[in-house]
C-alpha cells in the first residue's frame, strides 16, 4: 500500500489539455472518438483535479 506524506498531493498531476484547432474536427460525429469529446472529457478531469489541488493547498495553509 502506497503512503503519502501529509504535505504531498496524493495523485499525479494531469497535463493541461490543449484545445483542438477548428480544422481538427472532421464533423463526422465520431462519438467517443471525436477530438472535441476527448478534449472536453480531459478538460473536465483536469478542472476537477485543479479544484482538488486548490482545496488540498488551502488545507495545508492551516497547518
Amino acid at each position: 500500500m502506497a503512503t503519502t506524506q501529509k504535505n504531498e498531493f496524493p495523485e499525479a498531476l494531469l497535463p493541461q489539455p490543449v484545445p483542438p484547432e477548428s480544422w481538427e474536427c472532421c464533423g463526422s460525429e465520431c462519438g467517443d472518438a471525436c477530438i472535441l469529446t476527448i478534449y472536453y472529457r480531459d478538460k473536465a478531469e483536469y478542472d476537477a483535479q485543479q479544484k482538488r489541488l486548490r482545496e488540498f493547498l488551502a488545507q495545508q495553509e492551516h497547518f
